[in-house]
């Protein structure tokens, strides 16, 4: 694989990678809750990643192509998921909001403030916002490793774009003649170019929400990932490919 081939491949994978998703959006909002989680559903989506890339690799994906109606299946499954997500992060907003107002009337109007050090907010998972740190529970089950990472890979698979991207794209980086080593270069960048910007997103989400770790911010992280996974999820279902 020469050096040209290299730099397409990589300035391919680096345009999916910054194109705002619905992977963006949910790495953004669960790394503001707890870094670890971030992080985690990053793999996640990275390992959807290698899956997608594997199927358009072995020709499998083109069934995408020949079948409309799997696309379809895809589209309407993928986009009932996003909706599904937007409704539990509405349903944790709304929690939010009624602890914001419960705290109110009992200690007044007051500015919040962030936790102190001493309270755990700088853990070895990353900072935690104050919200994780206390409502971390069954009830928030997005915040453990395994849920993360499984959404992840569901978000990335259930993606009908990525798929079709795959489809139209990777098969003309694939140099002529290429050998076992060309196939797990292309694999290699196109992997490391989505999974570090994943990463990056999720840490300097993760800080910021350290940051400004209280409450108010935590619901409006929840409000504004509800509206925009909604939003995303209907036009995938609406919107043809």
């Amino acid at each position: 694989m020469t050096g040209p081939e290299i730099l397409t491949i990589t300035g391919a994978a680096a345009a999916l990678a910054v194109t705002p998703g619905p992977e963006t959006i949910l790495t953004i909002r669960l790394s503001s809750l707890r870094r670890k989680a971030g992080l985690v559903y990053a793999l996640g989506t990275a390992t959807g990643t290698v899956i997608w890339m594997v199927l358009a690799l072995t020709g499998v994906s083109a069934l995408l192509t020949v079948y409309p109606a799997a696309v379809q299946v895809l589209k309407i499954g993928g986009g009932l998921y996003l909706c599904l997500l937007g409704i539990l992060a509405g349903r944790q907003a709304l929690r939010l909001r009624r602890e914001l107002k419960a705290t109110e009337a009992t200690d007044g109007p007051t500015t919040n403030v962030s936790p102190a050090p001493s309270t755990g907010s700088d853990s070895a998972d990353g900072p935690v916002s104050e919200i994780a740190q206390v409502m971390e529970s069954t009830s928030w089950g997005h915040l453990r490793s395994f849920v993360s990472y499984r959404r992840g890979i569901i978000s990335s698979l259930s993606n009908p774009k990525v798929g079709l991207f795959f489809l139209a794209i990777l098969p003309t980086l694939v140099p002529a003649s290429p050998t076992g080593t060309d196939y797990t270069v292309l694999v290699a960048l196109i992997l490391g170019v989505l999974l570090s910007y994943q990463l990056i997103l999720a840490c300097l989400a993760s800080l910021a929400a350290s940051a400004m770790a209280h409450r108010s911010a935590d619901f409006f992280i929840e409000a504004a990932s509800t509206v925009i996974l909604l939003i995303i999820g209907i036009a995938v279902i609406a919107i043809p490919i």
